[in-house]
């Protein structure tokens, strides 16, 4: 089978659609299908139309992964189509004034729409009843990334004993990094060495220049750029914990990458974040900045639950994503396009 693959472009202001992405890809070439991106140009990379890469790929199935950003693109394609959602698409721009009526169009109109949960899926069907009956439920995989990259502690000089909370992430608003701002300044109040990583790409101009203004006048957080993909991995070890702060989340690579190396993860009680983690089994889920701020102090205070925490996730995210059975979900799904 011949697949093209859609990703949001510029690929490095979307890194976690374009990890999901190049997955896809490598999973199916494993698998023995012949695979194509279009869109994972960075920006200044050679621009080409999906007019012209249709004509010259002439793939069997188009899959467009993020339905606002790249599904739009397809319709009125002549080929079988599928769309993959975010979670953007479906906690937030399906209801969008301006944005929804036309998301809606993409799904009524793709041959199948991928969702990456039942939840997700539920909420495609009351929205979009012309979608019922063509929505695959594709959990998305958690792959352990390479850990040999250089660590954040020995580039940025954090001693080891400092507890180092760590949130990566795209900064623009829905992926919530301001929750976390006052964090650092009282758990430093309360006795705690701590330091905190924002890492991630400007997609919101506004907002990130918000963030580091914020961050500096809190003192103790740093805020960088998106990290290489070779140096993720060390980064999630090096951290004491993983946040993730946003509002909504579809399936957040971020709590799935760190998961799967065992790190004690603490996310917001959002739709997407309440698929992935049980409170308190495999993860710490919160509603405030004021619960946010205690569950990080406990973990902080009581390293060895911290660990167990680490290895519980670890644990579960083994059994229920797996990368074959993400494969076998997407097989399934264009067969059925």
């Amino acid at each position: 089978m011949k697949v093209l693959l859609l990703t949001p472009a510029p690929a490095h202001l979307y890194l976690g659609n374009a990890t999901t992405v190049a997955r896809y890809r490598d999973g199916l070439q494993r698998c023995g299908h012949l695979c194509e991106v279009f869109g994972g140009t960075s920006e200044g990379g050679i621009k080409q139309s999906l007019e012209g890469t249709v004509g010259r790929f002439a793939p069997d199935i188009v899959h467009a992964h993020d339905a606002a950003r790249t599904g739009l693109q397809l319709l009125g394609l002549k080929r079988p189509w599928v769309v993959s959602l975010s979670g953007e698409d479906v906690h937030s721009l399906m209801t969008d004034e301006r944005q929804g009526p036309i998301v809606c169009e993409t799904l009524r109109r793709a041959h199948r729409v991928l969702a990456p949960s039942a939840e997700c899926a539920t909420l495609v069907e009351q929205r979009v009843p012309d979608a019922v009956g063509k929505i695959d439920v594709v959990q998305r995989a958690a792959v352990r990334l390479d850990t040999s990259g250089t660590d954040l502690r020995r580039s940025l000089g954090i001693p080891r004993q400092r507890f180092l909370v760590f949130l990566p992430g795209g900064f623009r608003p829905i992926k919530g990094q301001r929750r976390a701002m006052s964090l650092v300044r009282t758990l430093r109040a309360a006795g705690a060495d701590v330091e905190m990583i924002l890492a991630g790409p400007d997609q919101d101009a506004e907002y990130a220049d918000l963030l580091r203004k914020e961050a500096a006048a809190a003192g103790g957080i740093r805020v960088l750029p998106a990290l290489a993909r070779d140096r993720m991995g060390a980064a999630y070890l090096d951290a004491d914990v993983v946040l993730n702060t946003s509002t909504s989340e579809g399936c957040s690579p971020t709590i799935l990458e760190a998961g799967i190396l065992g790190r004690p993860i603490v996310a917001a009680a959002a739709p997407g974040n309440e698929d992935l983690l049980r409170h308190r089994e495999t993860g710490l889920l919160f509603h405030d900045e004021d619960e946010l701020t205690r569950q990080v102090l406990a973990l902080y205070r009581n390293r060895p639950a911290a660990g167990a925490l680490g290895v519980r996730v670890r644990e579960d995210f083994q059994r229920r994503f797996s990368a074959e059975a993400e494969i076998r979900g997407l097989l399934s799904a264009y067969a059925a396009a």
